[in-house]
């Protein structure tokens, strides 16, 4: 049985899923021919770039249709949108360097999400397979197949209401595994897609660029999902964000998220860690979702096989690769030993004193009940203290502070009262975010690419 196959048993294990062919009016295809790269399992094309922001007219990416899969790997017929604007959340903005992507698919006009690429092209963004090429099933005809690339491919970063705050930018190239052009495996549900410099700019110069991580189990915390969801209750006029834990789905590798976006999400990135509100690592784009019963999303975490879509991308730098480290816990489920003390001094301690960059670092105080507590750092034995934040300590006299950590290296962490001040805590931030199961084998395994603002 094939991994497919046992991936649709599981997904009916727990649901009823229903999925039907997208139909949509007929279209052309792309000019170039796919072409074999010296990597056997890359399979590339070039894109005719020309009239491809005269095409998208307003009116044509709001008619534009979501291409989703359900999670058995099967095209969803995409619902209405909501027949009134669904806003945002309040205060919700999307990351510059996340857009919605507009394409044009053998039967019509399509969107999903994607994400850029620190590469250094500059000029490289990642969505799902099937937001880039049909696989091998597409219909064309009685008893014929008609495989595809996509054309008229256009990113348009942080995309709201029909605005294009950073512009648009258009694809050029599109990159896939061969896996999943030949045979649709959901394992390799990731492409890349090459754009135009704007305006003598590129990319990600612009909006910043993500590093990609790979080689992540499938259980991972802290997760942050973005996407363009366009069927009713949302629009796909703005941002939507998912966060939560991660759970492996099978034996396959495939992870799932309780995440109720819908069409247009596809190819929206999975963040293991943002190392600004613009920028982070990506370990995952939507693959999948559930039609029925509860809201799920599902991805198969990148692996070593993104490399090779990496070195097809033009002028991609091997040098950019970084190998975690491994000198960290190796069970994530026990916290680092807290001493209890005497009431009348604070205290604080490391829970975990690895982390990755783009992670949470956790410390711990302790301090008598209604005493304020400030929470200061410095990134040197002999470097000035800066202050993070402040909180008041509850009845259980412990009050963990939570820190996205953005910069490589060791960092010193101390709490003070108005008239004490505790003994340093050292957390060291690693290159690469740090997996979930931190064992020597399990972190070895794991590379990553830096972002860039």
């Amino acid at each position: 049985m094939t991994k497919n196959a046992l991936r649709c048993c599981a997904a009916m294990l727990g649901t009823t899923l229903v999925a039907v062919l997208l139909l949509v009016p007929a279209s052309g295809r792309a000019t170039g021919s796919p072409t074999s790269s010296r990597l056997p399992d890359v399979v590339a094309v070039d894109l005719d770039p020309g009239a491809v922001r005269s095409y998208w007219t307003g009116s044509r990416m709001r008619s534009a249709l979501p291409l989703d899969l359900d999670a058995a790997g099967d095209l969803i017929d995409p619902g209405p949108p909501a027949t009134s604007r669904v806003r945002a959340r309040a205060g919700l903005a999307s990351p510059r360097s996340v857009g919605k992507l507009f394409f044009r698919t053998p039967q019509g006009d399509a969107v999903c999400s994607a994400a850029s690429v620190n590469t250094a092209q500059k000029n490289v963004i990642i969505t799902a397979a099937h937001c880039a090429h049909t696989g091998p099933r597409n219909p064309c005809g009685l008893l014929r197949n008609c495989p595809a690339y996509f054309t008229k491919f256009l990113f348009v970063p942080r995309y709201a209401n029909g605005t294009a705050p950073d512009g648009s930018w258009v694809g050029t190239r599109a990159i896939t595994h061969r896996q999943w052009v030949q045979s649709e495996d959901l394992d390799y549900d990731q492409a890349l897609i090459e754009v135009a410099p704007r305006s003598g700019r590129n990319l990600v110069d612009v909006v910043g660029g993500n590093g990609l991580a790979w080689n992540f189990p499938a259980r991972q915390t802290d997760i942050h999902i973005w996407g363009w969801p366009a069927e009713a209750p949302y629009d796909g006029q703005t941002v939507r964000r998912c966060t939560g834990s991660a759970t492996p789905l099978d034996s396959s590798g495939d992870a799932f998220i309780p995440c109720p976006l819908n069409g247009g999400a596809s190819g929206g990135p999975w963040f293991i860690g943002k190392v600004s509100p613009n920028i982070g690592f990506i370990w995952a784009v939507t693959s999948r979702r559930t039609t029925v019963g509860k809201a799920y999303l599902l991805a198969h975490p990148l692996d070593s096989s993104i490399k090779k879509l990496l070195s097809n991308a033009r002028l991609y730098s091997r040098a950019s690769t970084t190998r975690t480290a491994t000198t960290v816990q190796s069970n994530p489920a026990v916290l680092t030993p807290f001493a209890v003390r005497a009431a009348t001094s604070p205290s604080v301690s490391a829970v975990r004193s690895h982390v990755g960059r783009g992670q949470l670092a956790v410390l711990r105080a302790r301090a008598a009940s209604g005493t304020t507590l400030t929470l200061d750092v410095r990134f040197s034995l002999r470097g000035s203290w800066s202050r993070v934040t402040s909180a008041r300590v509850g009845s259980t006299r412990t009050i963990d502070f939570t820190v996205r950590v953005a910069s490589v290296g060791d960092r010193w962490y101390r709490v003070r009262t108005s008239t004490t001040r505790s003994a340093a805590a050292r957390v060291r931030v690693h290159p690469c975010p740090l997996p979930y199961d931190r064992t020597p084998a399990v972190v070895d395994a794991t590379e990553c690419i830096s972002p860039v603002s």
